[in-house]
C-alpha cells in the first residue's frame, strides 16, 4: 500500500493552512477567509458521521462550501469503523478535495463517545477506523472510472493525559495517511499553557521518514512566527486556528494592519454572507467572529457590545455604520 498524498503533493510549502474549529470555520468564515486570506487549504468545522447517516439534511449544511475555497477538506469523527465507511462514501460524493478524520477533539461529549482525542488511548480503533476510511475511498473510486481517489489525513494532539506522541503517530503511519496535523497539547491540557512544539519537533522526525506530511499548530499567532516554527520543528507546515478567527489578513505575506474602517467593512461582508446564506434569526451565530473583528481600534468596545445586540444584519450595518 502507497501513500496516496492527492492535492498535498501539489500545494507549495511551507504549507499554510486554516486549521478546523468547532463553531468557527463554518461556510461563511471559510469564504471570507479564502477572499481575502487564502491559505494553501481549509478544514471545515467537524461532523459527525452518525449525523450524516442519520441526520444528513440537517448535517450536509456542515458541509456547504464554495469553489473558491479549494482545495477544501471535509473532517469527520466518530467511533464506530462501519459508520466512517458509509460516511466517507457520502464525503466522497460531495466533492471534497481531502477526508480529515478528527482524532484531537477534547470536548467531554465527544470524548465520552470514544471518538475524537480518546481514539488516542484506542490504537486499534483508530487503526480500524483509518482502513474503514480508506476502503470506502477505494471503492467509491473504483465503482465508476471518472471518479478520482480522495486523500485522507489525521488530526490529533501529542497524547491523551501525557505525551505518547512519538509512538502514537508510529501506530498512524502504519496505515499511510496523506497528513498528519498535531496539536501540540494533550486532551487534559484542553487549550491551556503552551502549545509543545518540542514534542511535535520529536514526531515530525519521525513522520519525515515518510511520504507523509506532517503541519503543527498550536499558538501561532502570525505568518512570521508559523515560517520561524517551520524551520525550527521541520514540519512541512502549520495551521492556523485562533489567530485566523476575525482576522483573515494573518495568511497574507505583506499587508498593513487593518485599520478601523477595514475591520468594519469585512465583519460586515462576513455577516452579510452568513445572513443571505441562513437568514437573520441565525445572526447570534456570529457572535464570537464580530467580536474578533471589531478589535484594535479606541472606540471597539462599544461597537462590539452594540453589534452583539443587533436581531438582524439591517440593524448591524446601522449599528457599526452610524457609531
Amino acid at each position: 500500500m502507497e501513500t496516496f498524498l492527492g492535492f498535498w503533493e501539489n500545494l507549495s510549502k511551507p504549507i499554510i493552512g486554516l486549521s478546523p474549529m468547532d463553531g468557527v470555520t463554518d461556510f461563511a468564515c471559510r469564504y471570507i477567509t479564502a477572499r481575502y486570506g487564502k491559505p494553501h487549504v481549509m478544514f471545515t468545522e467537524f461532523v459527525t458521521v452518525e449525523g450524516l447517516l442519520h441526520a444528513p439534511e440537517r448535517i450536509l449544511k456542515d458541509f456547504e462550501y464554495n469553489e473558491i475555497e479549494r482545495p477544501i477538506v471535509a473532517q469527520i469523527y466518530g467511533s464506530n469503523p462501519d459508520d466512517f465507511y458509509k460516511a466517507t462514501q457520502i464525503v466522497c460524493g460531495l466533492g471534497f478535495d481531502g477526508i480529515d478524520i478528527n482524532m484531537g477533539c477534547p470536548a467531554k461529549t465527544v470524548v465520552s463517545r470514544n471518538a475524537g482525542a480518546k481514539l488516542i488511548t484506542t490504537p486499534e480503533l483508530a487503526l480500524e477506523i483509518i482502513r474503514a476510511t480508506r476502503s470506502a475511498v477505494q471503492d467509491w473510486t473504483s465503482s465508476q472510472a471518472s471518479r478520482k481517489p480522495t486523500p485522507y489525513s489525521v488530526k490529533t494532539r501529542i497524547g491523551f493525559d501525557s505525551v505518547v506522541i512519538e509512538k502514537w503517530v508510529e501506530v498512524l503511519l502504519e496505515e499511510k495517511p496523506a497528513a498528519i496535523s498535531i496539536h501540540g497539547r494533550t486532551l487534559k491540557q484542553m487549550y491551556k499553557g503552551s502549545a509543545d512544539w518540542e514534542a511535535i519537533t520529536r514526531a515530525a522526525q519521525i513522520i519525515k521518514k515518510t511520504k507523509t506530511l506532517v503541519l503543527g499548530n498550536g499558538d501561532v499567532e502570525n505568518l512570521s512566527q508559523a515560517k520561524l516554527l517551520i524551520e525550527q520543528t521541520g514540519v512541512d507546515g502549520v495551521l492556523i486556528g485562533r489567530s485566523a478567527i476575525g482576522n483573515p489578513w494573518v495568511f497574507l505575506d505583506s499587508c498593513p494592519a487593518p485599520n478601523r474602517d477595514q475591520r468594519i467593512q469585512m465583519a460586515l461582508e462576513h455577516a452579510r454572507y452568513y445572513t443571505d446564506k441562513r437568514g437573520d434569526r441565525f445572526i447570534r451565530n456570529l457572535g464570537k467572529h464580530l467580536a474578533s473583528y471589531l478589535k484594535h481600534f479606541p472606540d471597539a468596545a462599544l461597537l462590539r457590545t452594540k453589534a452583539l445586540q443587533a436581531k438582524n444584519f439591517e440593524e448591524l450595518k446601522s449599528t457599526l455604520l452610524t457609531i
